[in-house]
């Protein structure tokens, strides 16, 4: 299990860099034949979003508590996502003013919206899941992450070009980029869980649904058990290592981590991009892939 963990200490791990993901519309624009700068209002709408749902995921999940804290507490916290929400939902009301976006500013201000809501289906029944089943994470993912970053590279390409296959391109390969981000992000919180001393809720683990799908019935009882456990002991910590490993999980993770990644790139093939751009979102996809 040890050896599908991202290598090295320090660092920001590949799945939370946020900032370089707010570039995917325009790069995605630009490689279908357009200029960033059209993209200016769907970019900064996607990652006010982006920041938005994360804050939300945080408060909810009970994670990243000194961000949660500085911002003066969950209440604080979800305040400031509301601000957000509305401010990309003005923003994105600018797409009517530009010459280059008022044609399509209807059609993708409501891929917008609808977007959104698959979002928070995906989170209310990450939050009401006790523990996700191995089809349940899937799902999940898919509204969560995989449409999300869908949606950022659809629109971004839609601003210049009505060609079906080539839009269906980019949106695919947002899907699967996403998909390896939660992925890449389930394995990294993985990662603080065998090797340090903190605890993490591995009852939504992509690692953990694949173990109690395969996994003989008392072993699956046995990793319930040791999953409900709260404090960090290494002899627990040991165990659940020892039974991931049986029912190999690091081979399925490292392998769905390398089917996103191809089809992610056969579609960027699909969408035919035209410039250098291309070669950025090939760049940003291969980055993501496990050593």
């Amino acid at each position: 299990m040890r050896l599908v963990l991202p290598k090295g200490n320090g660092g920001i791990a590949p799945s939370k860099e946020s900032d370089r993901w707010a570039l995917l519309p325009g790069l995605c624009c630009q490689a279908s034949g357009g200029e960033p700068e059209f993209a200016e209002e769907v970019s900064a709408a996607w990652f006010l979003l982006y920041i938005a749902a994360h804050l939300v995921d945080s408060v909810e999940d009970r994670d990243q508590i000194d961000e949660i804290k500085a911002l003066g507490g969950p209440g604080s916290a979800i305040n400031v996502a509301n601000g957000l929400f509305l401010s990309a939902s003005l923003i994105l009301n600018k797409l009517h003013d530009r010459d280059q976006t008022k044609t399509k500013a209807q059609q993708l201000i409501s891929d917008f919206y609808n977007t959104v809501l698959v979002m928070t289906s995906g989170q209310h029944r990450d939050i009401n899941d006790h523990q996700l089943t191995l089809k349940q994470w899937w799902q999940v993912a898919e509204a969560k992450s995989g449409s999300f970053f869908s949606l950022a590279c659809r629109c971004g390409a839609q601003l210049v070009n009505d060609d079906p296959v080539k839009i269906t391109g980019y949106s695919d390969y947002g899907f699967h980029l996403g998909m390896m981000l939660q992925i890449r992000d389930d394995i990294e919180d993985l990662k603080i869980f065998l090797e340090t001393e903190l605890s993490i809720n591995l009852q939504r683990s992509l690692a953990v649904a694949y173990a109690l799908e395969v996994l003989p019935e008392t072993d699956k009882s046995q990793l319930k058990e040791l999953t409900e456990i709260t404090h960090h002991e290494p002899e627990m910590v040991n165990r659940i290592t020892d039974m991931l490993n049986l029912s190999g999980a690091g081979l399925y993770l490292r392998a769905e981590m390398a089917r996103h990644y191809e089809l992610g790139v056969r579609s960027l093939k699909n969408a035919d991009p035209n410039s250098p751009a291309g070669e950025e979102l090939a760049v940003l996809i291969r980055e993501l892939k496990l050593d």
